[in-house]
């Protein structure tokens, strides 16, 4: 599952460990790999409130089941900066929709938003102290050849082919109080929250290393800088205004990274075509510009 990481099983028990979108996508496209689409349901259980740590416990612990639904959108960013959530009424009821906002394949971020739905429902169960039936789910992508073990997972009101990854929620719900409302745990996690949020916004490493480090554990290809910037919950424009700052520009962080990146396979020895779809170049003439300033122009043969 690690492969291609960079990650051991050493980072993943250290709570400090940051783990980057490109490095949860390689996770999952090597999932994918082993067990195929689905992988999410074949033991569903895992993916309950414990994986999301402070953000599940201010959730159950919240005064009422409306307060506890509110953290997620509120906090959940502080710990995925590339997903979102908004929380909308309709009538009834009300209605979180939510996205990846980085432009990730199908097959990648279906699996996160599988993921997110199976906690909300393990929250929900755990605020109400009894099965949450009346939950809604929704999800913007066509019905996959799991659907049946989807909905035998998550209830039987699972609809596809959405416009919006949605959970909807009985508005009468939002008054109840939680049984598992705790006013100590519930301010101690929010603090942390709080915390790091603020870390995220004041983070103490400089922010031309957070893209460096990220740019390393991209797969490959070239990402955008929207895509890195969404991934590191920054606009494009504030992302590439603070490296200004510091001297640098994006660009140039990301030729530094395909270089760097283009040494190492050229000790493997594989033809430059192979070098240039690896790095993402899809014009041949780009890349040969890109090589010629990596490793200046080629020596002619002597006769």
């Amino acid at each position: 599952m690690l492969a291609g990481t960079s990650l051991t099983e050493d980072d993943l028990d250290n709570p400090h460990t940051e783990i980057s979108l490109f490095q949860q996508v390689r996770a999952i496209d090597n999932l994918l790999t082993l067990y195929g689409p689905g992988f999410v349901f074949l033991k569903p259980d895992i993916w309950n409130t414990s994986i999301h740590g402070a953000v599940a416990i201010a959730a159950i612990s919240a005064p009422t089941i409306g307060d506890g639904v509110a953290v997620l959108p509120r906090y959940g960013p502080a710990r995925t900066p590339y997903q979102r959530g908004v929380i909308k009424p309709s009538g009834t009821c009300m209605l979180l929709d939510w996205e990846v906002t980085v432009p990730l394949t199908e097959a990648q971020w279906l699996p996160m938003m599988e993921v997110n739905f199976l906690a909300i429902r393990s929250m929900i169960r755990a605020a109400l102290g009894v099965e949450a039936l009346e939950l809604e789910f929704a999800f913007a992508a066509p019905a996959p050849s799991y659907a049946d073990r989807v909905r035998e997972v998550l209830g039987g009101k699972v609809q596809y082919g959405a416009s919006v990854n949605r959970v909807k929620f009985p508005r009468s719900w939002w008054p109840m109080r939680s049984v598992a409302a705790d006013p100590v745990l519930y301010k101690r996690a929010i603090d942390e929250l709080e915390l790091a949020v603020q870390r995220r916004q004041e983070n103490s490493v400089p922010l031309q290393g957070r893209v460096e480090r990220l740019l390393q554990t991209m797969p490959d290809g070239r990402p955008s800088a929207e895509m890195v910037a969404a991934s590191l919950g920054l606009s494009r424009r504030t992302m590439v205004r603070r490296l200004q700052k510091a001297g640098t520009g994006f660009r140039e962080l990301l030729d530094a990274e395909l270089r760097r990146r283009a040494v190492e396979l050229k000790k493997t020895k594989l033809r430059r075509d192979d070098i240039a779809s690896r790095l993402g170049y899809d014009d041949p003439a780009s890349f040969n510009r890109a090589w010629r300033r990596w490793f200046g122009p080629a020596k002619k043969k002597q006769p």
